[in-house]
């Protein structure tokens, strides 16, 4: 649902933005088949534009072909390892802490377009049987159906909505050859389509805007088809002598005249000259627009693929994200002596933030406070990588081994890869500091996994039985002194 939230707001102001376009610089233009054609291509570009970016290159670092025999070897040796690695679940959010103001957007914004077009489709189809229940007969090779309800000298699809016996009449005439054009030159068809993108973009007024557009394109290209072959001025007398009649337009009728207020407009274009051929290179102005749009929705939202490899380096530092196990109303483990994991965990992430910071890391706590935070709030951080600090607890008091956490089945596929090779390489660097580890595990369970936008992993420093209110500062050297070197292979 965030995905689709993103692309109605990308669609929706690029269709704004490029109608603006054509009514500032190609409205005026008595290229009425081109700007027809130009009108039917901008709705369906802005349908496409979200998915048309510009994807950076990332390091894949799970490519063997980018991985050194050592670290192949690494891999191997380390899933050898069998050993069960006991951690504390995070606390879940509630149903409503899941709930999400954009996501509720989304399903909102889907459900009225599915109703749109789950009423378009009905219609259509009623229409459609109608239709084909009625009489009619065949005139030019065209379906001429009597008036019925509001239809009258209008055409549907294919047929002609008019009096069979005011056909041979010097009006009907002129009725039947302007709702002729329209069935010829497929006038029918930019309806259909262009009441289906109302039903994606109904949010948006441009695209009802772009709608009555084409309607005043297909009258100014049929009256000026009309008005060559009956000649102009009686052609403009006879819309005059329509002024009269009072009709009301339904979504997929073309008729003569939909209301007065256009009359002078219609005739005024179907008197004026053709805009010279030359004002054509003036439809160029589209190509730079369409490029911006593309590179700024490319920056704005970049497409799932594109991440920031592991080692990738910002302004000359590398940033890391430490996140404070718990915190607030959630204590996590107590041991024997009453220490909260809580505070163990945001007593290690500074000490260890003291360390890296010596060795020219920029580092930053998701709180460095005793706050509560949601699982999702401490995953948005950005940086070069995550890591959770936690606490196991084992009743008997034995000290247990630093175990890792990597993401399984997340969003973006190669956050998954990253942090993967992230765990095993902070797991060889932390043997090669004498510290005792397990084999890293893959979880699918913590959502501050799951919901990582940058390589992350969770790391249990251990058994909480295990330690005083006081950590050993050369433990936290020795686990920061890893994390450096995992970070800077």
């Amino acid at each position: 649902m965030n995905n689709l939230f993103s692309y109605s707001i990308e669609a929706n102001v690029s269709l704004l933005i490029l109608f603006s376009l054509f009514v500032l610089a190609f409205r005026q233009l008595s290229f009425f088949r081109w700007n027809r054609f130009l009108l039917i291509a901008l709705v369906s570009f802005c349908s496409v534009v979200p998915f048309l970016k510009f994807k950076t290159d990332y390091v894949d670092l799970n490519d063997p072909k980018t991985k050194s025999n050592q670290e192949v070897a690494l891999q191997e040796q380390l899933s050898n390892s069998n050993t069960p690695l006991l951690i504390e679940s995070e606390q879940q959010p509630n149903l409503w802490d899941k709930l999400e103001l954009k996501k509720i957007l989304a399903y909102a914004y889907l459900l009225i377009a599915v109703f749109f077009l789950t009423r378009l489709v009905y219609r259509c189809l009623k229409l459609a049987f109608r239709l084909k229940k009625m009489d009619f007969q065949v005139h030019q090779g065209i379906k001429v159906i009597q008036p019925f309800n509001q239809f009258n000298n209008c055409s549907i699809f294919h047929y002609i909505v008019m009096d069979k016996n005011a056909i041979e009449s010097h009006e009907g005439k002129l009725i039947f050859a302007h709702e002729a054009q329209h069935i010829l030159k497929g006038h029918a068809r930019d309806k259909l389509y262009i009441e289906l993108m109302c039903c994606f973009f109904w949010i948006n007024p441009a695209i009802y805007w772009v709608r009555k557009e084409l309607h005043r394109l297909h009258e100014f290209q049929v009256d000026r088809a009309v008005g060559e072959c009956y000649g102009k001025t009686d052609y403009a007398s006879f819309l005059l002598n329509l002024t009269q009649q009072h009709q009301q337009l339904d979504y997929m009728q073309s008729r003569i005249l939909k209301n007065q207020n256009e009359l002078v407009e219609r005739i005024d274009r179907l008197m004026r000259n053709l805009s010279p051929r030359t004002k054509g290179y003036q439809y160029l102005l589209f190509v730079p627009c369409i490029f911006v749009l593309i590179v700024s929705f490319s920056f704005i939202n970049p497409p799932k693929e594109k991440i920031t490899a592991l080692t990738a380096v910002k302004n000359g530092v590398k940033t890391i994200v430490l996140d404070p196990g718990h915190g607030g109303k959630d204590n996590g483990a107590t041991n024997s002596k009453g220490l909260k994991e809580k505070d163990l965990t945001l007593q290690a992430c500074k000490m260890i933030q003291n360390e890296l910071e010596k060795e020219g890391f920029q580092v930053v706590l998701t709180h460095s406070k005793d706050e509560f935070m949601m699982l999702k709030d401490r995953a948005a951080f950005t940086g070069d990588a995550l890591v959770s600090i936690h606490f196991d607890v084992d009743p008997a008091n034995t000290k247990l081994p630093i175990g890792l956490f990597y993401p399984k089945a997340v969003e973006l596929p190669k956050i998954q890869d990253q942090s993967r090779e992230f765990a095993f390489r902070l797991t060889q660097n932390l043997k090669n500091q004498g510290l005792s580890t397990q084999k890293p595990v893959e979880s699918h369970s913590h959502a501050i996994l799951r919901g990582a936008k940058i390589p992350a992993l969770i790391v249990s420093l251990g058994n909480i039985n295990t330690f005083s209110d006081t950590l050993d500062p050369q433990f936290i050297s020795a686990f920061a002194k890893a994390i450096k070197t995992s970070l800077s292979e």
